[in-house]
């Protein structure tokens, strides 16, 4: 991006600035370490089990992941599907609001992987 598209998007952002930052919203709600990693592995592959999406996303713990499929099913980016059979089978899906972020995880894709070639070179 050069400097004239930068300060084009700035102007935008100062101008369009509603009297809550959506960045501090946004950040509330998708913000800790684990929220946003699993949120990708179930845009990858909806419908997921438990030990399916640990296994996708490595090195998260039992407490994490469950706290933020929970915490992500109570702010609607996510649903929490039950067979209602013994044992309990259980997957999990994004919702609408969940699916919205589609394109800001594409971006952070492809910001990682032009961040991570440079890295990788140096």
């Amino acid at each position: 991006m050069n400097q004239n598209e930068f300060d084009k998007k700035i102007k935008y952002f100062h101008e369009n600035m509603p009297k809550q930052c959506p960045i501090l919203y946004s950040m509330k709600i998708i913000g800790s370490k684990w929220k946003i990693p699993v949120m990708w592995y179930l845009m990858l592959n909806d419908g997921q089990h438990y030990n399916e999406l640990k296994r996708s996303i490595g090195s998260i713990t039992n407490t994490m992941l469950t706290k933020s499929l929970r915490e992500l099913e109570e702010d609607g980016l996510l649903k929490r599907i039950s067979k209602g059979t013994v044992p309990p089978s259980v997957t999990y899906h994004l919702t609408d609001t969940g699916k919205d972020l589609i394109y800001t995880m594409g971006d952070l894709f492809e910001w990682g992987k032009k961040h991570m070639k440079k890295e990788q070179r140096n």
